[in-house]
């Protein structure tokens, strides 16, 4: 995964990664009320905890941090 250590993505690469970033936080908004059944995926448990941690870095992390996206 060479293409992390860049200091620079293109436009095109930051809008990929803002759109994966937004279904990513979205699957977990849909997961949420799924987190008091007994059975969640764990996609959708994967889901959260990605979205949970993207948001802890500032956001001008080249993610497309979900609180830049509203």
């Amino acid at each position: 995964m060479e293409w992390l250590e860049f200091s620079r993505w293109s436009p095109e690469v930051e809008r990929q990664l803002a759109q994966q970033a937004a279904r990513l936080g979205a699957a977990a908004a849909r997961g949420a009320s799924l987190t008091r059944r007994v059975r969640v995926s764990a996609t959708v448990a994967a889901a959260y905890r990605l979205s949970a941690m993207l948001r802890e870095y500032p956001r001008t992390n080249p993610w497309g941090h979900p609180v830049s996206e509203s």
